[in-house]
């Protein structure tokens, strides 16, 4: 057989035959990474919820209240301007503070306010709904109504343990300003505030 016969011959098989192979392997390759990718996946461990934070962005250093009970504290506050005042060093002194403001019904609103482990602050209702507790204290990794013994997480205010009918009714947030070493909350949300039992 002559050289231009066996070129001629060559021609007539597409080369795509000897390329096949390569193509195979890269999609075995290709399954064999994703089986691998899977397996890894199933082996390792579940990665642990995170923690809800409510309440804004750390302001404070991380606190620990882990072996402590941190109760009230009851402190004076100012009212300019459409809000209610609270210097952030009374905060940052105590821990967790306690104050009342009187709503347009002339029910003395409870309050208060608290620095969360990971350094957030909480501001708002410091009453507990059906027991009419008034106070909390700062337990562990806990906020405790003092009346009912209701526990929620400090930094979420989700239920804990305690008495159902409370469980429903944690302390209600609401939202203060933090700003020239002041902790404000406006006036109006207290003056609006109704307990919250039905």
């Amino acid at each position: 057989m002559s050289k231009n016969r066996l070129a001629e011959k060559r021609e007539q098989f597409p080369r795509t035959a000897k390329q096949r192979p390569y193509t195979t392997w890269a999609i075995m390759a290709a399954v064999l990474v994703l089986i691998t990718l899977s397996i890894f996946k199933l082996l390792l461990p579940p990665q642990r919820s995170q923690v809800a934070f409510a309440f804004g962005e750390p302001v404070f250093e991380p606190q620990s209240y882990v072996g402590k009970l941190v109760p009230m504290t009851e402190v004076e506050v100012r009212i300019e301007e459409a809000m209610i005042k609270i210097p952030l060093s009374l905060l940052e002194k105590y821990s967790i503070i306690s104050f009342g403001v009187e709503n347009d019904q002339g029910f003395v609103v409870p309050l208060m306010a608290y620095i969360t482990p990971s350094g957030r602050v909480f501001a708002g209702s410091s009453m507990c709904g059906p027991c009419r507790g008034r106070t909390f204290s700062l337990a562990g990794e806990t906020l405790v109504c003092d009346t009912c013994r209701t526990t929620y997480t400090i930094e979420g205010h989700e239920f804990i343990s305690g008495s159902a009918a409370c469980s429903a009714y944690p302390p209600f947030y609401m939202q203060p300003l933090l700003q020239d070493g002041m902790l404000q909350i406006e006036l109006e949300k207290v003056l609006n505030w109704r307990m919250r039992t039905d």
